[in-house]
């Protein structure tokens, strides 16, 4: 052997253990290998579901059946791994950062339960736990080369789908949404599950997003499904160029890009777009660093052609304009503004932030005049973790990375991912469950549809219906890369920084539709070393462990959570109907379902406050002011909540009189505007109440901040009510004048 071949097979040797083995019949697969294989396909059918229906309300509790399955899994792989002579484990620094990250999550959750409101703060702390379990589970069940390839095309296959379906969004879907508002706006909200009047604040809002034409498939933000998009978008033209490219191959994985890039393009996501710009760079120098030296710049040409071609059509079509470009810088300044709220934040509490499923609680508290929004995440996810979780999980998120990017580097693109050719899983081609992991990625879409009816917003059938036929084109066209392409280890890393790159700007990594894919690319990117052999009292502790996620999960989280929704939209329905007492037999019960949710309560004090006002029933005025504190209680740091209780009391004193609802009324608009001290809306509506106790002191004060801050604010949704401006303007001069 000469020098150069020797060091040549010297350097396939150290990094990755992944074997690469061909199909299978099942019966080849000992019971523990079968085992896996199946619950490599569950791994992947949760993968696939979850971004199917909308992620963003996660502190809702929308995501946590799919928590309570990831709990399963883990409880499941553990049973199998008991049984055997040696538990092996694949386990290594950034495994272990992961897991610290997690772990100081559920201490920062447990805290804000205590301290802030408790119901997000359980249900993202355990998103968070469900999150660090697929990574981990990743790590343990894709074994082969074969697999990783197989998991990734079907995520990519995802992507196609839900891209196809953001097209049928912007073509068929919204047009017909926004006859049907002209039409009838009233019943347009309502079967946007919207109960409130044509013409209100709610319903403006809702009117806005509703002449917006950017698609958001199964999300409920356009920049989720453009930060779905945007990796699977690298990775599929790192299929065609790095995958162990053929004429045929690359065409293949063209046509699968193809909708991925309009859709992207019809986002108007200027952070997925350059995250995608700088990926594609990033694809193009990675593929310069070994075999693929000889694409030259064939892959950013045909690429750049590929976008042109999208930004042509999405331009002619009307689904991209210039403000694309003319408002990024004022995109950006808003950003700029939510950051520096962010950092006063972080600089208050720096250990355990403010606690998972919380921020925007916390953020009016430090929000500037002008800022546009009570934003619900700081649009950056190092921020966003910081500030929610405190200084050491941003630690433990850096110390991940840092360690992936370090066994993972980027320049490692001439190599078939976890290749070494001295690797004991060489001997282990039987146990290849590629295609368990296909059948998953459609079992997944069918899992969607029962997950998705258990959440606030439930998608229709149409992105199963559109979806599940593409992904199966874009997998047959995929399938020659899956068993006889490479998958370099820079690939799933260069989707990785594709996607943080986009959650600088955009956020959020607490929304588990978008983060799955960080999750999942840094498994795979992380494949193939060889597993450790721990102790089997450690599979057992393990597995106890994981009994008590799940009995702790469905105590303090899903099943309350469920039932409580369920009571609520009874209660609902029967309002709906007229049936009023049977409405508040609902509210309560779920009230009781959960004692951790402000909603029931909420709601209820709305309906006693009604029907005190209909028929001076003193029960419905005491029912009122207990259900009112009971909201307030569960959301003390909610300006929101805070306001929408002084509202309600300074009625109950105009109609009744009270002088306790007048003192409550200030108490609680006083509360409202100490959490959130730059709305100009709040302090007017405090000075009122001042006003109507006779405290001239206090309205004066509270009146002049409140148009000084209606003059900083250029945002018209902010502004006073014209009449409201005047009327203080008044009286303040009338009042200096009199001094």
């Amino acid at each position: 052997m000469t020098k150069r071949k020797r060091k040549a097979a010297g350097r396939t040797q150290p990094h990755h253990a992944l074997s690469d083995a061909g199909p299978v019949p099942r019966s080849s697969l000992s019971p523990v290998h079968s085992s896996r294989a199946w619950l490599l396909a569950g791994l992947v059918a949760l993968f696939v579901a979850r971004p199917l229906f909308p992620t963003e309300a996660a502190n809702y509790g929308d995501g946590l059946p799919v928590v309570m399955l990831w709990i399963a899994l883990a409880v499941l792989w553990l049973l199998a791994a008991v049984g055997q002579p040696q538990w092996k484990v694949r386990f290594g620094w950034t495994d272990t950062a992961v897991c610290v990250l997690v772990g100081w999550h559920t201490v920062a959750g447990v805290a804000a339960a205590f301290s802030g409101s408790p119901r997000p703060a359980v249900n993202m702390t355990w998103e968070w736990i469900g999150m660090g379990l697929s990574f981990l589970l990743a790590r343990q069940l894709i074994v082969t080369r074969r697999e990783a390839r197989a998991v990734m095309a079907v995520m990519a296959s995802l992507a196609v789908a839900l891209a196809g379906y953001g097209l049928y969004q912007y073509a068929v879907e919204l047009p017909a949404m926004r006859a049907a508002y002209e039409a009838d706006p009233a019943a347009a909200l309502r079967n946007a599950d919207l109960w409130v009047e044509p013409g209100s604040p709610q319903a403006k809002l809702f009117e806005d997003r509703l002449q917006g034409t950017e698609p958001i498939a199964a999300f409920a933000l356009t920049n989720s499904l453009a930060g779905y998009l945007a990796p699977w978008l690298i990775v599929l033209l790192g299929i065609a160029f790095v995958g162990g490219p053929t004429a045929r191959r690359m065409v293949l994985a063209f046509l699968c890009a193809a909708p991925v890039a309009a859709c992207l393009v019809l986002t108007k996501g200027r952070s997925a777009y350059a995250a995608s710009a700088f990926g594609l760079l990033l694809l193009w120098w990675t593929a310069r660093q070994g075999r693929t030296k000889r694409l030259g710049w064939r892959l950013p040409l045909l690429a750049g052609v590929l976008l042109a071609v999208a930004l042509g059509g999405a331009i002619l079509t009307g689904g991209l304009d210039r403000k694309v470009a003319t408002e990024a810088g004022k995109s950006l300044g808003y950003r700029v503004q939510y950051w520096q709220s962010t950092l006063r934040m972080i600089a208050d509490r720096p250990l355990l932030g403010c606690g998972p499923g919380n921020y925007q609680f916390e953020y009016t508290r430090y929000k500037l005049p002008e800022a546009s929004e009570e934003v619900a995440d700081p649009h950056n996810f190092p921020l966003e973790i910081w500030s929610t979780a405190g200084t050491p999980a941003l630690l433990a998120l850096v110390f991940a990375l840092g360690a992936f990017f370090r066994r993972t580097p980027l320049r490692r693109a001439d190599n078939e991912l976890a290749h070494s050719v001295k690797s004991s899983s060489a001997d282990a081609a039987p146990d290849d469950a590629a295609w368990f992991a296909l059948a998953g990625g459609a079992a997944g879409f069918l899992l969607a549809i029962p997950l998705g009816l258990m959440s606030w917003a439930p998608p229709g059938l149409m992105a199963t219906a559109i979806g599940l036929p593409l992904a199966a084109v874009a997998m047959g066209l995929l399938s020659g890369w899956v068993r006889h392409g490479r998958l370099p280890p820079a690939l799933p890393a260069v989707g990785a920084v594709v996607l943080l790159v986009h959650l600088l700007a955009a956020g959020a990594l607490g929304f588990p539709g978008v983060a799955g894919t960080l999750w999942l690319l840094l498994a795979v990117g992380l494949q193939g070393d060889e597993p450790k052999a721990a102790p089997r009292t450690a599979a057992f502790g393990t597995l106890a462990l994981a009994l008590s996620l799940a009995v702790a999960c469905h105590q303090t989280a899903y099943a309350p959570v469920l039932q409580s929704r369920h009571a609520l939209q009874a209660a609902r329905d029967a309002v709906s109907a007229g049936r009023i007492e049977e409405a508040e037999r609902w509210l309560q019960a779920a009230a009781e379902a959960d004692p951790l949710a402000a909603e029931p309560w909420r709601d209820l004090a709305a309906l006693a406050m009604q029907i005190w006002e209909q028929t001076g029933n003193p029960q419905s005025i005491e029912l009122f002011r207990h259900a009112d504190a009971a909201t307030t209680q569960r959301e003390p740091n909610s300006a929101a909540a805070w306001f929408t209780s002084g509202q309600w009391q300074l009625r109950a004193y105009r109609v009744g009189g009270a002088a306790g609802d007048a003192e409550g009324a200030v108490a609680s608009y006083r509360r409202s505007v100490d959490l959130y001290p730059n709305s100009s809306l709040y302090r007017a509506e405090l000075a009122q109440a001042y006003d109507a106790v006779g405290d001239a002191k206090g309205f004066e004060r509270e009146a002049a901040e409140s148009l000084r801050l209606d003059q900083l604010t250029p945002h018209a949704d902010k502004k006073l009510p014209g009449e409201m401006r005047e009327g203080f303007q008044r009286r303040l001069e009338s009042l200096r004048h009199n001094f």
